[in-house]
C-alpha cells in the first residue's frame, strides 16, 4: 500500500523531506552512473577540463561538481525593460506572466484559424502591452509564418522592442538566434556591457528528454551565459513518453537534466541566473498526445516548487495550458486547473499564461482575454482580505438591522468597485435579459473584449536613433540569413 494513500486532503507540498532526499539521490545517481548526452564539442571540452568523465558525447557527472556549480547560481534576479519602471524581480514567488509563445497558427472568431503572420504577432504584442497582468512579453507570441524561417526571429524580437517597453523573452530556438536577440537588446540597453550588468531578457532552453542536450540547446545556453541573461532550463517531460510513467521517477529526471544545464551555464559565466523549469504533464494513452491541465501537471508543479526551493532556484511553471481544440468547457477546466497549480505553487516565471489553445498550436485572441480574466481573479485571491474596523462595518450592520438590504447603502456604494470582482467576460443576468442581448456565449463576448484591448494600446514610443540602429541590424542580418 502507498504510504501516502491515506491522505484525505490535497497536499500543497506533496513531497516530504524524505521524498525530496530520495529524488535528489536518484538524480545524482542518474548523472553519475547513466550520464547525459552532450552534443557540443566545445562544451565537452569544457566539461573534460572540469574533471567530468567523458566517453564520446556521454558525460558522467561528479555530484560534488554539480552541487558546487549550483551554488554559483543566484536565487533571484532583477530583469529590467526599455522603461526601467517595468523592471521586476524574478524569484520568491514573483508570478511573472507572459502570453503564449510558439504557436504556428492564430485564431479569432472574425478571421478564423490561419497561419500566423507578423501582423498577428504585432497585434498580440500590443495586446500584451495594453494588459496590466503580463509584465513580460514573449517573442513568437505567434509564429510569423509569412517571413523566412531563418530570419523571422529578428522581426519578432524587434516588434517587441519597438511596440513595448517591457522586458523580453527572446526567440531563442538556437544559439545564433539567441545572440541576435541579445544584440538587439544591447542596442536598447546602451551596449553589451550594460546588458550584462542589467539583464532585460529571458530565455528558455529545453533538453531533449530523456537526458540529451543537443547542440542547438547547448549553444543557446552558452549564449545566455555569455550575455548573463536569465535562462529557464525546462525539460519537456511527458509521463509514459519522454519520462517514466511514475511521477517520482520523472521528477528525478527533471532534477538531473536541469542541474546539468545549470552546471554548464556556470562553466561559461559563474553567476549566470538559472531558473528551474517544470513542464511535466501526462500523456493521453488513447492518442499519444500531451494531457495538459490534468492532475499530474498540478502535482508536478507543486512538487517543482519544493524542488526549486531546495536548490535555491527560481521556478518556471504553470500557465494557461490546455489540450482543448475549441474554446469550450474543456479549455476552461484544463486552463483553470493549470492556473490553480501556478498560484498554489507560487511560481516565479509563468510562460504561456494567455492565449494558449489546441495544445499550444494556436494563439487564440478570444482565449487571450479570457485568460487575462482568470489571472485577474487569481490576483484578487492572492490579495487576500482585510479585517479592520472599517471592513467589519459594525455601524452599517447596526443601521441596516435585521431583515434589511445593504444593496443601496452608502457603505456598499462607496466600496463595491474595490470589494467585489466584476468580470467583463462573465456576467450574472436573468435568462430573458440574456436572450434580449442575443444570447452571447463567453467566446462571443471575448471577441469584443480583445478588440477593445487592442484599441486601448498606447504606443510607448522609442528614440529615433535607437530605432534606426535596431532596423539597420535587423535588415542587415535578414539579408545575410536569407541570402
Amino acid at each position: 500500500m502507498n504510504a501516502r494513500s491515506n491522505h484525505s486532503a490535497l497536499e500543497l507540498a506533496p513531497l516530504s523531506d524524505d521524498d525530496l532526499d530520495r529524488i535528489h539521490a536518484q538524480a545524482m545517481r542518474i548523472l553519475s552512473e547513466v550520464g547525459t548526452e552532450v552534443h557540443d564539442d566545445a562544451m565537452i571540452a569544457r566539461l573534460a577540463s572540469a574533471g567530468q568523465s567523458i566517453d564520446g558525447t556521454r558525460v558522467r557527472w561528479d555530484p560534488e561538481f554539480i552541487m558546487a556549480q549550483l551554488a554559483l547560481a543566484p536565487s533571484t534576479v532583477t530583469v529590467t525593460g526599455r522603461n526601467p519602471e517595468r523592471a521586476f524581480i524574478l524569484g520568491n514567488g514573483s508570478l511573472v506572466h507572459t502570453p503564449v509563445g510558439g504557436p504556428p497558427f492564430a485564431h479569432d472568431r472574425e478571421r478564423g484559424r490561419r497561419d500566423g503572420s507578423l501582423a498577428d504577432h504585432i497585434e498580440l504584442v500590443k495586446m500584451t502591452h495594453a494588459s496590466n497582468v503580463l509584465p513580460l512579453v514573449q517573442s513568437g507570441v505567434v509564429e510569423a509564418q509569412d517571413l523566412g524561417y531563418q530570419s523571422r526571429h529578428l522581426e519578432m524580437d524587434y516588434s517587441i522592442l519597438r511596440y513595448t517597453d517591457r522586458p523580453l523573452l527572446i526567440y531563442g530556438t538556437a544559439g545564433p538566434k539567441a545572440r541576435d536577440g541579445f544584440t538587439l537588446a544591447s542596442i536598447v540597453a546602451g551596449g553589451v556591457d550594460k546588458l550584462i550588468e542589467s539583464p532585460m531578457t529571458l530565455s528558455i532552453v529545453n533538453p531533449n528528454s530523456p537526458l540529451v542536450w543537443d547542440g542547438l540547446m547547448v549553444d543557446t545556453l552558452v549564449a545566455c551565459a555569455e550575455f548573463n541573461q536569465p535562462v529557464a532550463i525546462t525539460p519537456f517531460l511527458l509521463a509514459g513518453a519522454s519520462a517514466p510513467v511514475t511521477l517520482a521517477a520523472g521528477l528525478s529526471l527533471l532534477v538531473a537534466e536541469t542541474l546539468a544545464g545549470v552546471a554548464m551555464a556556470q562553466l561559461v559565466r559563474p553567476g549566470t541566473p538559472c531558473i528551474l523549469g517544470c513542464f511535466f504533464n501526462g500523456v493521453d494513452m488513447r492518442s499519444g498526445g500531451p494531457s495538459l491541465g490534468m492532475p499530474e501537471s498540478v502535482l508536478t508543479t507543486l512538487a517543482g516548487a519544493q524542488i526549486a526551493a531546495r536548490y535555491g532556484l527560481p521556478l518556471r511553471g504553470g500557465g494557461g495550458l490546455c489540450s482543448a481544440i475549441a474554446l469550450d468547457a474543456q479549455a476552461a477546466v484544463e486552463t483553470t486547473m493549470s492556473m490553480w497549480a501556478t498560484y498554489l505553487a507560487g511560481c516565479d516565471l509563468v510562460v504561456h499564461s494567455a492565449g494558449w489553445l489546441e495544445g499550444g498550436l494556436v494563439a487564440s485572441y478570444e482565449k487571450f482575454v479570457i485568460d487575462l480574466e482568470i489571472i485577474a481573479m487569481f490576483e484578487r485571491l492572492r490579495a487576500g482580505l482585510v479585517v479592520d474596523d472599517d471592513s467589519l462595518a459594525f455601524d452599517t450592520i447596526a443601521e441596516v438591522g435585521p431583515g434589511g438590504l445593504f444593496l443601496a447603502h452608502d457603505h456598499t456604494l462607496a466600496r463595491f468597485r474595490d470589494e467585489v470582482f466584476m468580470s467583463p467576460s462573465f456576467r450574472s443576468m436573468a435568462y430573458p435579459n440574456w436572450v434580449k442581448q442575443g444570447s452571447p456565449t463567453a467566446d462571443e463576448v471575448a471577441t469584443g473584449l480583445w478588440r477593445k484591448l487592442l484599441d486601448s494600446y498606447v504606443d510607448p514610443g522609442i528614440d529615433d536613433g535607437i530605432d534606426a540602429e535596431l532596423r539597420e541590424y535587423v535588415d542587415r542580418q535578414t539579408a545575410i540569413l536569407e541570402a
